[in-house]
């Protein structure tokens, strides 16, 4: 049995039916959103190490995001400026969202093509 998450897995169109019941082919941005949120707030919930890797940034789409990133985070830290580093985490874990994202619309894809 493979605990990856599904996100993290080549598309599957069985798991994704059973991860994501909600969506369909005519889903809306605000549907996919809100069930990519909820995913991966369960998968960080489940797995410590993902906590860690999105609060670290390790989801951004690039290695130089990641460095900026990084370079904020101790600037904020600096500065002892607690809501832009809160606004930072933000946009770190919203790359395990996007991910998310990235995987229900693949998702969507595969269902218009029944």
């Amino acid at each position: 049995m493979n605990d990856m998450p599904i996100i993290f897995q080549p598309y599957n169109r069985a798991k994704a039916e059973a991860t994501f019941p909600l969506i369909e082919a005519d889903s809306t941005m605000s549907d996919i959103k809100e069930s990519a949120w909820l995913y991966s707030l369960d998968v960080m919930n489940r797995d410590p190490v993902i906590l860690a890797d999105a609060f670290i940034g390790e989801y951004l789409d690039t290695l130089d995001d990641m460095r900026h990133y990084h370079s904020e985070v101790m600037q904020a830290l600096a500065d002892e400026d607690y809501v832009t580093m809160g606004k930072l985490v933000e946009d770190a874990v919203g790359g395990l969202v996007s991910r998310t994202v990235d995987y229900i619309e693949e998702h969507i894809l595969n269902l218009g093509g029944e």
